[in-house]
């Protein structure tokens, strides 16, 4: 009698410290999701077949979208065939802060020429329509946890055959491989930073003038002193 009693006490035992070291495991791999601009980002992307008009579009559009939201779409179509984007005129996102879309924006990249073609918020859309190098598209939605608006956004798509009489656009020379003089005459005839960045580094100017205005903290004893850097310009001086 005492006999089945210990095998069913020490299978209950086993059973329990299965779930345990379960849950105990499970603690440490949710903390794993990756964050982007305080968003979890648990999204995959989404590939869509391009055959025929469609549309992509944020959740629950024309109302307001949710909060802490990342997707991603991958249009694709036929390899001869190229894709336009045209945005619906019905548009409404988190406001910029100093022109910048930082919280909840939609961006369109160009994964032939890894080339960000543009990043929208607040309430205009994107006036142009939007034209793949490739066969491919990628359209990115992404909201944080507070302000969320409406009615949100909605791209319209279509494929489109490449045509054989399309004149090559001819391919401008990245600055750093221009002599230094060009390079500084081109320079000269921006008059403001965000040109300057947008010149230099067209791939990434928009992430580079966030960084450069970020507000930084000091620490004076028991008092904070909050510096936000102006867009004006910078002092010659401490160069």
């Amino acid at each position: 009698m005492i006999l089945p009693l210990i095998f069913l006490l020490a299978s209950l035992l086993q059973q329990y410290g299965a779930e345990a070291e379960s849950s105990h495991v499970s603690k440490f791999l949710l903390p794993s999701v990756k964050e982007q601009n305080g968003v979890q980002d648990s999204a995959q992307e989404k590939v869509l077949t391009v055959s025929g008009e469609g549309m992509v579009h944020s959740p629950d559009f024309p109302h307001t979208y949710p909060r802490n939201t990342v997707v991603v779409w991958r249009l694709v179509a036929a390899s001869n065939m190229r894709i336009q984007l045209t945005f619906d005129e019905r548009f409404g996102l988190e406001d910029p802060e100093d022109g910048i879309c930082k919280y909840d924006f939609v961006e369109i990249e160009d994964p032939a020429e890894k080339t960000l073609l543009g990043r929208w918020c607040g309430s205009q859309p994107g006036a142009e329509r939007y034209k793949s190098k490739g066969n491919q598209i990628i359209v990115r939605f992404i909201s944080d946890e507070y302000f969320p608006s409406e009615p949100g956004f909605c791209i319209h798509y279509s494929p489109l055959p490449v045509s054989i009489s399309e004149p090559e656009v001819p391919a401008v020379p990245p600055p750093s491989l221009q002599g230094i003089e060009e390079l500084s005459e081109a320079v000269a005839e921006l008059s403001t930073m965000e040109e300057v960045m947008k010149y230099l580094e067209p791939e990434r100017w928009q992430l580079d003038m966030e960084e450069l205005y970020k507000p930084t903290w000091q620490i004076l004893g028991k008092s904070f002193i909050l510096n936000k850097k102006s867009r004006g310009g910078a002092d010659l001086n401490l160069l």
